[in-house]
């Protein structure tokens, strides 16, 4: 969930990770992944993110569809999705 809000943060400011290479020095394997997703705008990177909420929200980022959005558990973070993926 934490990293479903770090991803929330970072696409709301409109961050876009620098390189995909940047990725590869990140420990944690779903901000990894997540991080991979984004740069390269691939999803098949947010399959492998293990918790629910950070996998729909890395889905819905990457490919641009709201859909992911209603799997998405946390309240908050549902409706940050749905406000920003159309």
């Amino acid at each position: 969930m934490k990293i479903a809000i770090a991803l929330l943060s970072l696409s709301i400011s409109g961050f876009v990770w620098a390189n995909k290479a940047a990725c590869y020095t990140i420990h944690d394997p779903d901000r990894k992944n997540v991080c991979l997703a984004m740069s390269s705008r691939q999803n098949s990177y947010c399959y492998s993110v293990k918790d629910a909420d950070t996998k729909n929200m890395c889905l819905a980022n990457v490919m641009q569809q709201q859909s992911y959005c209603y799997s998405i558990k946390g309240h908050d973070v549902k409706q940050q999705c749905l406000a920003q993926v159309k």
